[in-house]
């Protein structure tokens, strides 16, 4: 048994070793987001970034001073001339996006792209059209399609309706619909499909915005968007109540799905005996064993996301989740809400 354990654990060992991915990419931006949440994963999966690009002068010489193997510049032309170079991610200051990512599809690099990749729909169908016209990808950073929470929610989905509450500190720095709540709206877009906007309430200057909707196929939801309460409290959540169960999400840590109470006759069997409510836990982020599974940037989405670019720029077997025309209804969802 010993024997077998040590082989297990030495095939474990080598394959974390190994190189799953051969090309070079480059990096666009370098600010909190990247170096929190994108840079781990790519440092993870050993990917091999030869260029770090920054606007800052000081900045690309740190980068050359720092770090080993990588190329800092403000040239991203330069980039994008070299024929090493497989994909690029971008995620530098939003307004930048959408002629960085034109500039790279152009040259037929694949992009991956930090939310929001423009900043309305008309620039979307522009990249979209010159997508088409290109050899390459565009995958956008809309990691929640990517959680195991919603996927494996998504599963259920027939019809009901939900409520989604989304709750951050203040955004002084930028526009809060497009930067922050377009998260949740490109959520119900991809679980429910394509919503009609009911009814809004905005709060002004998009601090706090309430929706109620009906998607396509009759789901009915509620949705808070707030920028008027803690980044330290700051949460999502999401219950979902189907034809059999109901389904609660906090953040995207666990999911459970509860048993409908039964009813004989129409009359609740709860209020006859004591109800036993019956839960299942659908998935939990453990926080117990360090592995790459248990870690947020898994739960969150993160990881998967960036797997799925690299593996559509080295011709791997993978289904993008968030390819540009997979987005068009959230900025039709975006473009209803702002008129």
């Amino acid at each position: 048994m010993k024997s077998i354990i040590d082989k297990y654990k030495k095939i474990r060992k080598l394959n974390s070793l190994s190189k799953s991915y051969k090309g070079k990419y480059a990096f666009v931006g370098i600010g909190n987001h990247s170096l929190n949440n994108l840079y781990p994963v790519l440092h993870y999966l050993n990917v091999d970034l030869k260029y770090i690009v920054s606007k800052s002068e000081d900045t690309a010489r740190s980068i050359d001073a720092n770090y080993f193997s990588i190329e800092g510049t403000n040239d991203f032309n330069k980039v994008l001339d070299d024929p090493e170079i497989s994909g690029v991610f971008i995620c530098t200051n939003p307004s930048s996006h959408f002629s960085l990512v034109k500039s790279a599809l152009k040259r037929n690099k694949n992009v991956f792209v930090e939310k929001p990749p423009c900043q309305n729909l008309q620039e979307l169908n522009e990249i979209i059209e010159i997508e088409k016209n290109s050899k390459a990808k565009v995958i956008v950073g809309f990691q929640k399609r990517y959680a195991p929470v919603f996927l494996k929610m998504k599963k259920y989905i027939n019809s009901g309706y939900y409520k989604l509450t989304y709750n951050t500190g203040m955004y002084p720095e930028g526009d809060a619909l497009t930067d922050l709540f377009i998260h949740p709206i490109d959520l119900i877009n991809y679980l429910f499909g394509k919503p009609e906007i009911v009814s809004v309430m905005n709060s002004g200057n998009n601090k706090t915005i309430l929706l109620h909707t009906k998607h396509d196929n009759g789901i009915l939801g509620t949705v808070e968007l707030s920028t008027e309460n803690w980044w330290a409290r700051a949460k999502e959540t999401l219950i979902y109540n189907s034809s059999k169960y109901i389904f609660e999400t906090v953040n995207t840590q666990k999911l459970l799905r509860l048993d409908k109470p039964k009813a004989i006759a129409g009359i609740p069997l709860e209020k006859i005996n004591t109800p036993v409510i019956s839960q299942t836990i659908l998935y939990e982020q453990n926080q117990f064993l360090p592995l790459v599974q248990n870690n947020e940037l898994y739960s969150a989405g993160y990881y998967n996301e960036i797997k799925t670019f690299l593996n559509i720029c080295e011709n791997h077997s993978n289904k993008n989740l968030s390819g540009l025309q997979d987005i068009v209804n959230t900025y039709i969802t975006i473009d209803k809400i702002s008129r």
